[in-house]
């Protein structure tokens, strides 16, 4: 488990809701980890792996880019906190450990997230309105306020996330590329180079494999391809970068390693189902 105990979270948003009537959203997906412990009332998560009844005494776990959806009912009542890894050059955790969606909690946890709301209550979304936690127009701020924080602070926060990923941690099976040294250590270098253009025969010899086992032994490891594993992590950060930034989508196709700007803008809408921009305007508008 030393990748999960180097991963650095800055602390976005901190705080509790209560749903006032039917409310949903779909097509969820941003750099930002989401975890929420459930108090009272009911609520359905749409995710790939299938659906799931939010339950009271729950906690649940959304990783960062994963797409999902909401249904809440009225009366649903739950605390929140969205973390963003701080190093993204670093490989993706959950990209090494499967983690569980929902952990069984107790009194604890939810004592634990009043007492950080009552200490940090400037973490709180500004709305108490649910269409509020789909959105992150300070999201700059946020991270921000948090680096400006005096070093307990930080250190309090960090402690937080600790111990409720401890739960999700608890449970959490590795990967197959945990096994494969070399594969784990090509996950690093496309996360360093992500700037560049990279081809599958940079790849083979960073790895000293040839290009017909790299491809097997990778589609093993992580169920795609390594091209189509560097175009997701290429879009990936182009979704922080249109999130954290207001550069033009020019700028941030090429940042990620594309010189084709209407090349970049495609692939984008196919895996996202948005463009660029239009993805900009749906979670900050």
């Amino acid at each position: 488990m030393d990748r999960i105990e180097g991963i650095d979270m800055i602390v976005l948003n901190l705080g509790h809701a209560r749903t006032v009537h039917n409310w949903g959203n779909k097509d969820i997906s941003s750099p930002f980890v989401r975890l929420y412990y459930v108090k009272e009332g009911r609520a359905l998560l749409h995710m790939e792996k299938g659906d799931f009844e939010l339950t009271p005494g729950h906690m649940y776990l959304v990783p960062s880019y994963a797409p999902h959806s909401y249904e809440c009912e009225p009366g649903f009542e739950f605390y929140y906190l969205f973390v963003y890894q701080r190093n993204q050059e670093m490989m993706n955790v959950f990209d090494i450990y499967d983690f569980p969606l929902e952990v069984r909690s107790n009194e604890a946890t939810q004592l634990l997230f009043e007492n950080y709301c009552h200490l940090y209550p400037q973490l709180n979304l500004p709305s108490k309105d649910a269409e509020a936690f789909l959105k992150h127009q300070a999201y700059r701020d946020y991270v921000q306020a948090y680096m400006q924080m005096a070093d307990f602070e930080r250190l309090q926060l960090h402690g937080l996330v600790e111990i409720l990923m401890s739960y999700f941690v608890k449970h959490a099976q590795p990967r197959a590329i945990v096994s494969d040294e070399r594969i784990a250590r090509l996950l690093d270098y496309i996360m360093q180079h992500l700037t560049e253009t990279i081809t599958i025969e940079r790849l083979a010899d960073e790895a000293c494999l040839t290009k017909s086992y790299l491809i097997r032994a990778f589609r093993q490891s992580m169920g795609i391809t390594p091209l189509q594993y560097v175009i997701r992590k290429k879009i990936q950060q182009a979704q922080m970068l249109l999130l954290g930034t207001d550069k033009s989508v020019q700028f941030i196709a090429q940042s990620v390693g594309f010189q084709d700007v209407s090349y970049f803008i495609r692939l984008f809408k196919k895996n996202l189902g948005f463009t660029p921009q239009e993805y900009r305007e749906k979670l900050i508008g």
